[in-house]
């Protein structure tokens, strides 16, 4: 690798995504384990009737973070072996550009990160109002 710098660097951008796909993963468990709690639901009540879209939004933008990161994950795989100077592809690619494998790279990361905050703000939403 000519430049070890962009090895650490991808590194830290990781352990982001790592963090923000932990935090997804317990804003998923977060409406059923906290509205019975919260909103005094009886045990016989199901929750389905009482959750409104806002929190299947939240629920599928919180899963699409997850897939997101795991996705920059990948990708990130695919970028350090580019870095590397070995031939990488993104699916059925053989040989991807380093250029597109970045972008790709960082349209990920951003939609993990936005998709975790609208999810957990829609949750927000149904808990308060």
């Amino acid at each position: 690798m000519q430049e070890p710098w962009k090895k650490d660097t991808n590194d830290r951008y990781v352990e982001v995504v790592k963090t923000v796909m932990g935090l997804s993963t317990a804003a998923l468990f977060l409406p059923i384990l906290l509205a019975r709690e919260f909103l005094g639901v009886e045990s016989n009540v199901a929750l389905g009737g009482v959750f409104t879209a806002s929190i299947y939004w939240a629920l599928f933008l919180l899963a699409m973070s997850i897939l997101s990161g795991v996705f920059y994950q990948y990708l990130s795989a695919k970028w350090l072996r580019i870095a590397w100077g070995k031939k990488a592809g993104i699916f059925f690619s053989k040989d991807t550009k380093e250029g597109t494998v970045e972008y790709c790279m960082v349209v990920s990361l951003w939609a993990c990160i936005i998709f975790f905050f609208i999810g957990l703000i829609l949750q927000l939403v149904f808990f308060v109002f």
